[in-house]
């Protein structure tokens, strides 16, 4: 599971940069709906197996530490750059109303609302909701410092409801069909393939947390006590090297896209629990996977600095820039992980142990 959640925060910095990123392995909106699924997974096994996490507030103080102390660094780091590389961020608070200043304000601080940034506008010296957030006078999303932490406010709200919904499967299965049924709205009235509609909007993505949880719940009791009866130990691995394979080569397959992305969510929900039982046994895959947070969450920062300091004149062409893109986020986020993450790691064993 770590070789793929960090290869879906590659395919996040390939689609942000050239060479016609947006379409590199399973493409940047797909990877972001694949987090989604991963997390919905994992957040069922710690809840469902770890009984510290009765308590809300233990489950919540875990996911905090794991969350904001890289997203602050990077967030900072962000806040520093704006005098010489991001004026028009500045320009942003100053001719925004006072009510979309609270929202920028509030959301770059607690990450709560940054998704409903991108359905929020400013017409006439107001702010209003708007179903596309480029019809603005002026572009909100240009506000935030980390604007790809708009996904993290669709997780954050995953996160309030997980501990009340996961330990009742039969409210999980009806928030899926009431998530499936406003998606299925979206498209009837046009808005389904529009972004932000497409996959920022939480009502329509909670399912696919919840079938995440369900993943867990279900199939990962199954395919260990298939293993365990017929003794093949090489399945997880196995499974493990298909998504890997599936997600690298996905943008190759000569098929229509929605043959593709049914293909794609549908081994990957199946074999999914073959990549966590195959993480516990590989200390490389583990290590592998606590870099796709910080390079996630770090990617548009590098992005930013290695345009106006290296620039096209070391990196001529759009692959190459993309490629660098790819291997500075990787740096950043190993020294993020290693002077960040690792020195928080003993604050969130401990809640655990509580």
């Amino acid at each position: 599971m770590g070789f793929l959640r960090t290869i879906l925060a590659i395919t996040v910095v390939f689609a942000h940069s050239p060479w016609h990123g947006a379409f590199v392995f399973v493409g940047g909106r797909n990877a972001v709906q694949l987090f989604y699924i991963i997390s919905g997974f994992l957040i069922s096994y710690v809840i469902k197996t770890n009984t510290t996490y009765r308590d809300p507030w233990k489950f919540y103080l875990n996911r905090a530490l794991r969350i904001y102390p890289i997203y602050y660094v990077v967030a900072l780091l962000s806040l520093l750059a704006v005098p010489i590389w991001n004026h028009k961020l500045i320009d942003i608070y100053r001719n925004v109303p006072a009510t979309a200043d609270v929202l920028l304000i509030f959301s770059n601080l607690f990450l709560f609302g940054q998704d409903w940034v991108m359905f929020s506008g400013v017409r006439n010296s107001h702010l209003v909701f708007t179903p596309d957030f480029l019809q603005s006078d002026f572009l909100l999303f240009k506000g935030l410092l980390v604007r790809q932490a708009w996904t993290l406010g669709v997780e954050l709200t995953f996160y309030a409801l997980a501990p009340f919904i996961l330990r009742n499967n039969r409210i999980v299965i009806l928030l899926i069909i009431l998530s499936l049924s406003i998606r299925g709205f979206l498209f009837s009235i046009g808005l389904g393939m529009s972004d932000p509609w497409t996959y920022r909007f939480f009502p329509a993505e909670l399912s696919f947390f919840l079938f995440g949880a369900l993943a867990h719940q279900y199939l990962l009791p199954m395919w260990e006590r298939f293993i365990l009866s017929t003794g093949l130990e090489w399945i997880p691995r196995a499974g493990t090297y298909l998504l890997i394979c599936l997600c690298l080569f996905y943008f190759l397959i000569p098929a229509k896209e929605i043959f593709k992305i049914s293909l794609l969510f549908s081994l990957f929900l199946t074999f999914l629990p073959l990549t966590f039982l195959y993480q516990n046994t590989s200390k490389s895959d583990k290590a592998v996977g606590e870099l796709s947070y910080p390079i996630y969450i770090g990617h548009l920062f590098v992005i930013m600095v290695v345009g106006k300091l290296i620039g096209h004149h070391i990196l001529p062409t759009p692959f190459m820039v993309a490629m660098g893109n790819v291997f500075f986020s990787i740096i950043f986020a190993h020294y993020l992980n290693k002077y960040i993450s690792s020195r928080i790691e003993y604050l969130r064993v401990k809640v655990k142990s509580l």
